[in-house]
């Protein structure tokens, strides 16, 4: 028999493999973990509890899914479009624009559900360009927050005049705009005119618009563009760039160069540049792929960076939002509705998985997210990503635009905690009656009243009775947040600790600003956490704990040894380290 105590100081590889739990001489392998839901990584370690998401309107057809698409003009004016069934709904400083109180503000589109999540984008100042196979080309500008047109791009010399050739792909490269990937010649590039992106005009000087088509041993269909110091393209059998062929100067109809770099192909999803490599996702839409330039080779690599977590993206990836603050984040929707999300921070090798399960349910199932954007939230503080789920509210189908609240700040009031989904907040005089809870109705909810957990709620009437009044309220559909650690290697002197028998008889967690966890070896056997100290009043909540906190393990003898930490209150839970204590019995 060996006594150990390891300790897992971060878990910065995420949610690892299934088929990795045999590769502990893996490095990651001691920052991995088998299970992390609802939990997002932070860069420096530790993980946290994600923050609830906030309600903001029902979309206008509860019977059809919409797509959320970002217009940012400025930190101040960025905006969340609802693209729905052949209309455009806008939304700002998290709420939705009215033409008149009570009415949201909308304008048609040539876009029909079926289109929406084949649109692609490239926006400058106040006008975006939208591009569609089957549609022509159009250009969405706005001059307020209620003007907003919709028109035919219709340039000097446009190329897009037949029903065969509509554009699938824009980009802004060195002054023109860029597009590419028609029905009719899915290889080709076409460019505008230097500086002017209302003039198609072909010609040899340097200026001159000009259209380029790939040069390929077989049909390489374009899917998407990304601009950078090289123009990348994203074809159905791999991945090239564009640039001129002297690296010093712009791009010109005679100079222009259209080089292969890697061969994996790409689904038709748009890419998301992050610092300086962009993310794309591979031909069959499970795998995501970071596109970059090698010094070594002098050319740009695509490595594969779901390969420790393949599981979490299995289902396919269907749309994509980055969140730059205040974690570098990029969230994938998945084909079933979960979201698989990853914390990016490649300088520090941070590359680490989670996976997001909203609450409230959607028949059988759970929350189904459909779409997401993220654009600066009001005051330009942090990165707010917006959702559109759908549920089962009160036996009907319901699609709401959401966003996900602010992450909970160390230097936050605790009555501020927010840790519902599809939430909202009473701020005001002590209230037991919490009204405007109608999109909830019939629903089970979690409530915090002045920063402590309070029972359950079923919304009724569009409101519920706390039990006890109160000042600050937030409620919403609950979630719970789950880590689960990997097998322990440690404590053999013989070899391995890998299917040996242990048993965990102690174990110290490390939390920040902490308040209700649960520990255990599995979901029936969890123990909770006490946080309230001896000289705290009974009649307050405890207050946000940061330390260590140590308990008996409740659990026999196995080989697993594994440790479940879940949080199902509407509370912040941070965990810094994992410290277990354990025997391991040897023979």
């Amino acid at each position: 028999m060996t006594r150990a105590t390891p300790i897992q100081t971060n878990f910065t590889a995420g949610e690892l493999s299934p088929r990795l739990r045999g590769r502990v001489d893996l490095a990651k392998y001691f920052n991995g973990v088998e299970t992390l839901e609802n939990m997002v990584i932070h860069p420096h370690g530790g993980v946290s509890r994600r923050s609830g998401t906030r309600f903001v309107a029902g979309v206008k057809d509860q019977a059809r899914k919409v797509r959320l698409i970002p217009f940012e003009f400025s930190i101040e004016q960025a905006y969340i479009l609802e693209f729905g069934h052949t209309y455009i709904r806008f939304y700002k400083d998290e709420g939705v624009i009215e033409s008149t109180p009570g009415t949201p503000y909308e304008i048609s589109s040539p876009y029909a559900e079926g289109d929406l999540f084949q649109i692609q984008f490239a926006q400058s100042a106040d006008v975006m360009w939208l591009v569609h196979p089957n549609h022509k080309p159009r250009k969405l500008s706005r001059t307020g927050h209620t003007a907003w047109t919709i028109a035919n791009y219709a340039p000097t010399s446009d190329p897009f005049t037949s029903a065969n050739n509509y554009p699938a792909c824009v980009a802004f490269y060195e002054e023109r705009l860029v597009f590419g990937g028609t029905n009719a010649k899915p290889q080709t590039i076409f460019a505008t005119k230097a500086g002017n992106f209302e003039d198609m005009t072909l010609g040899v000087t340097d200026d001159a618009g000009f259209q380029y088509t790939i040069a390929t041993d077989q049909v390489n269909v374009i899917r998407w563009l990304s601009p950078g110091d090289v123009l990348a393209i994203g074809t159905t059998g791999g991945e090239f760039t564009m640039r001129s062929t002297a690296r010093d100067e712009p791009v010109t109809p005679t100079n222009v160069q259209i080089k292969r770099q890697t061969t994996y192909g790409s689904a038709y999803l748009m890419a998301r540049p992050l610092a300086d490599t962009v993310l794309f996702v591979q031909r069959a839409g499970r795998k995501l792929r970071e596109f970059a330039y090698a010094f070594e080779t002098d050319g740009f690599r695509a490595n594969d960076i779901t390969i420790l977590a393949e599981h979490v993206t299995a289902s396919g990836i269907i749309d994509m939002a980055y969140q730059a603050e205040p974690d570098s984040v990029l969230w994938c929707v998945r084909q079933d509705g979960q979201v698989a999300a990853m914390t990016y921070e490649r300088p520090e090798n941070v590359i680490g998985w989670h996976r997001h399960i909203l609450g409230g349910h959607a028949g059988s199932g759970h929350a189904v997210v459909e779409s997401v954007a993220a654009i600066p939230a009001p005051g330009g503080h942090h990165s707010q990503l917006w959702l559109a789920v759908r549920r089962t509210i009160d036996g009907a189908t319901k699609r709401y635009v959401e966003f996900l609240e602010e992450s909970f700040d160390q230097h936050a009031a605790q009555d501020d905690a927010f840790f519902v989904d599809c939430g909202l907040s009473y701020d005001g005089a002590p209230a037991t009656a919490i009204s405007g809870l109608d999109h909830l109705e019939g629903e089970t909810v979690a409530v915090l009243a002045d920063g402590a957990a309070h029972p359950d709620r079923i919304v009724s009437g569009g409101a519920i009775v706390l039990a006890r009044s109160a000042a600050k309220v937030h409620v919403g559909l609950p979630f719970a947040s789950k880590l689960r650690t990997l097998r322990p290697e440690a404590g053999a002197q013989d070899g391995t600790a890998q299917a040996k028998i242990k048993r965990i008889h102690k174990i110290a967690v490390r939390f920040f600003n902490t308040l209700g966890a649960k520990i255990g070896p599995d979901d029936a056997r969890l123990d909770l956490v006490t946080f309230r100290r001896g000289n705290e009043p009974m009649d307050a909540p405890p207050s946000l704990y940061s330390g260590d906190k140590e308990l008996l393990f409740p659990a026999g003898f196995d080989s697993d040894a594994q440790i479940l930490i879940v949080q199902d209150q509407p509370l912040p839970m941070t965990v810094l380290a994992v410290i277990p204590r354990l025997v391991t019995f040897e023979g």
